[in-house]
This record gives C-alpha cells, structure tokens and sequence, in this order.
C-alpha cells in the first residue's frame, strides 16, 4: 500500500457539503472542523489520554479522560476527567463548563461504561498492600456527581487475595448487567509467567456479589475467578462480554512461548464460573509472521456482533488483526443448575473460527484478517447495523517526505509524524471495503499547534448511527511528542437522509 497515497489523500480533510462527501471525510459539523479537544483547563501541558465514550439515552456522549495528578503514589496518580458532549460534540451537562474531575486514588484510568439507569462506571488500578495494585471501581450519577449509593462514598476496591499481599492486580475492562451489577475483568500477576485473567461483580451498592465466580470466600461464596485460557500458559485479559442467555466471554491473548502469542476467548457460565477442564476456551491464531520469526498476535479489543458471535480485534506483528468466533450449544457435558432455564437449560460450550469471516484470504490461515500497513497497533473495534466492521489504532509508518496540504496547512518538506491515527473498514464477511479510502484504510492527525499533530492514535469506535465516532490522544505540538489531549472526531457517513441524519 503507498505510503504516500494514504497519507496525502486520508488527511486532506477539506469540508465539502454532506451530500457530497466522502464517508472516510472528518465530518465538519462535529466539535470544531470536526474535532474535539479534551482537557483541564489551566492544566498547562500536562497529559491527558482519553480511556473511552459510551452514548447517552440523548444521543450525547460521556467521555473519561484520564488525567494526572492523583494523589496515590506521592501525587502520581491519575485523575478521572468526564466529560459530557452532546451529538455535535458540544459541551453539556457536567458543572459549569461540562467536565467533572474526580480524584478517586487510582494510579491509571483503564475503562469505562455507562448502566440502563445512565450512571457512569470508571475502573482503573488503585493501590493495595504491599505497594501492589488491586482493581478500583467508582460509579457516578448520570449529572457526573459522585454516587453515594456505590459503596458510601462512589468508589471502592477488589483484591482476589484476601488479606494478602502477593500479586498486581489491574483491571482492563467493565461492562453491567441489565440489573445494574457490575462485572469487571482484568490481568493478575502472580509472577514469572504465572499470569491469569481475573473477573469480579459487584452488587448495585458496590459490594462484591457472592454468587459469582469459582474462588471461595470462605464464607459459603465466592469472591469472583481467575482463570487461563490454556492449562500451562500465561493469560493476560482483554475485553469481558456478556453475550447468549447472560453467559460471559472473557477475551485476551494467551502465551505459548516467548515469540508466540494468540488471540483467546473462554466462556464463563451466568454464575461467572468457567466449565472445568477448560471446555469452553479456545486460542485463535492469526499467525501473521513477524521479525525472526515471531508470531505476536495481541488481542485489544472484542465486539458482540450478536448474542453468539464475537468479532476480536487487535495486532498481530505489528499489523492490524481480527477474526470472528462463535459461540455454539455442547452436547457432551454435563447439565449445570444455574443454566438459564434451570437444570435443562442450554450449555454454551463450544468456541470457533466463523467460516462466514473471509478475513485476508490467507493461504492456510482461512477466517482471518491481516491489514496490510506495518508498524500498526489495533485498540478498538466496532460493527456497524449493516455488518460492516470498522477497525482503529495508530501507526507510525508514515511520514511525508514532501510537501503537501495536511488538515488544509500546507507542510513543509520533510515534516513527518511519530504516529497517526488509522482506520479501516471491512464488509460484513470481514474482506477489506474498497470502497472506503485507499484499498479500506484511511490515516488521519488531528489538528495540533499551527499544523497538524505529531501524535495522533485512536482508541475507541463507537457508531452514531452510520457515522463513525472515534475518541483518542494527540499531542498538541506539530514536531514534538508534547502535551497530549484526548480528542474525538466524527466521519461522514456514506447513507445520507434529506434530514442532514443517518439515524
């Protein structure tokens, strides 16, 4: 793929009327010329990263950023920044100038969701004994004011050691339940390459549901389960779902050996316990050769396509990576009580490669998709009404190597980028969308400084109808990796209604 031709048509971002656009154009009537900063006022250059956005019931957007600052650690710490953004990226909602900072004792800001009842779940690792770390869980109202209903006090935190001060443990991932409760995921490090994924609900006051999971409490409960994917191997988590009659799929990568890494899924019953023998896990190579060798396949991302088919996304040897699974009744094992159902309920047991996923058409490698630009890093995935799957990260092999108009600035020969934002779209059967951009695969920098950002990566996709909405970090420098903000942009769509709206 010519490095050139995707740079210099992918970050042309001229405005032109919505009826004419190109789908991969930055939609000029979000934020402003179709971008959003995030960021603490007065906070002079220090870091922001955005972490997620989750829609609200208005069709707006709540965003967490993550922020310094935090007094855990001597004043190391990290601060969660919300944000409230209407449809157009607007602010809204939160104080007076639409964010809300929140200084809850964590040392990083790693997910966020939003429940039915529109409150905000943040989690991210807060200090626990021995200077290790334990999961930290804080919810907020929907107005982003601390929930004295969630643990007293809007925040509290999990260690699967009770009283002990043995391993870090650092979450990656949140979603809730229907009810409210609150089902979080993420890595334990026992150490050496004793690495598991661990899962823990919480009741909606913030207490650790005792019916969940496989490790005792010592009480007649449980406190939640740490599990593998492969028995022997080192398990690191990526995404928790909830998918088929309330089961969980925990996704990650697993480790075979220390230039071998696969994509993983293992499926935990509505109890959170996983099926014994480790039925119901698998690993899903992508396999895509990488230097001496080496076959790095790192999974960041994972999407219910629906109730029994999972899209998992991420980087295999420095390329964007993804294959489809599905999640299927077993027949040879034996009946559990807590199955939806009762007794005779169905058993979801069974994982595999979705032959429907065309992917690359590797030879040998069938149900895979491999991108074609080196030097990427997939972060997040997200699939579209129609089946058409949209992927986002960053790379940093593309550089201009003359001049040339970049976000409508004319560059100066030689400028380059440490990274730049990508996307790419697949069609539904997971085959590149020629119709998107250069061969499926656009590169965007977000306005920086005088001209465009030297950093620009994308970390989360989200759909606002057709419209692709993706929330990420730039530096605000056009030479220089410096004072990084989160940012937010919206693409055109390709389905234009008279109203000016796709949903």
């Amino acid at each position: 793929m010519p490095i050139r031709s995707i740079l210099f048509t992918a970050l042309c971002t001229l405005a032109v009327p919505a009826a004419h656009a190109a789908d991969s154009t930055i939609d000029p009537t979000f934020g402003v010329d179709g971008w959003k900063r995030l960021y603490q006022p007065g906070g002079g250059t220090q870091d922001e990263r955005g972490v997620g956005f989750a829609r609200t019931a208005d069709g707006g957007y709540v965003v967490v950023v993550e922020v310094p600052g935090g007094a855990a650690n001597g004043g190391t710490g990290k601060r969660i920044g919300l944000f409230r953004l209407d449809r157009n990226g607007v602010n809204i909602g939160f104080g007076a100038l639409g964010d809300v900072y929140k200084d809850a004792w964590l040392t990083s800001v790693t997910g966020m969701t939003i429940d039915a009842q529109g409150r905000i779940v943040v989690v991210g690792a807060t200090p626990g004994q021995g200077g290790l770390s334990d999961f930290g869980v804080v919810r907020f109202n929907a107005d982003g004011t601390d929930d004295a209903g969630f643990a007293g006090d809007g925040g509290t935190s999990f260690s699967f050691e009770a009283g002990s001060t043995g391993y870090d443990e650092s979450p990656t991932s949140v979603i809730t339940d229907p009810d409210g409760r609150i089902v979080v995921a993420g890595n334990l490090n026992f150490g050496g390459s004793d690495q598991r994924v661990g899962i823990v609900r919480f009741d909606t006051d913030g207490s650790v549901d005792s019916t969940f999971g496989d490790i005792s409490d010592g009480l007649g409960g449980f406190r939640g389960t740490d599990a593998t994917f492969i028995a022997g191997t080192a398990a690191y988590a990526g995404r928790i779902l909830r998918v088929v009659d309330g089961y969980y799929l925990i996704t990650g990568t697993s480790v075979f050996s220390s230039t071998d890494t696969d994509f993983a899924a293992r499926i935990l019953t509505p109890s959170g316990a996983p099926w014994a023998g480790f039925v119901g896990s698998g690993t899903f190579a992508i396999d895509e050769p990488g230097n001496g060798g080496s076959l790095y396949d790192t999974l960041n991302d994972a999407v219910l396509v629906d109730p029994t088919t999972v899209l998992l996304f991420g980087t295999a040897s420095g390329k964007f990576a993804a294959a489809r699974i599905k999640i299927s009744a077993g027949t040879n094992i034996d009946a559990r009580p807590d199955a939806p159902g009762g007794i005779f309920g169905t058993q979801y047991t069974d994982l595999a490669l979705d032959p429907t996923f065309i992917g690359s058409a590797i030879p040998g490698r069938p149900y895979r998709y491999v991108g074609n630009t080196p030097q990427s890093d997939g972060r997040s995935a997200a699939v579209r009404s129609d089946g058409r799957i949209l992927l986002v990260g960053g790379t940093s092999s593309l550089a201009i190597s003359g001049s040339s108009i970049v976000d409508g600035v004319e560059q100066p020969a030689g400028n380059s980028w440490a990274r730049i934002g990508l996307v790419t779209r697949l069609d539904a059967d997971g085959s590149p969308d020629t119709g998107f951009g250069l061969g499926g695969t656009y590169a965007y920098a977000a306005p920086g400084g005088t001209a465009s950002s030297y950093y620009t990566t994308f970390e989360q996709v989200r759909f606002d109808g057709f419209r692709p909405v993706m929330l990420g970090s730039a530096v605000d420098n056009s030479a220089a990796v410096s004072d990084s903000d989160a940012v937010i942009t919206r693409l055109q769509s390709d389905v234009i209604f008279s109203n000016g709206y796709d949903a």
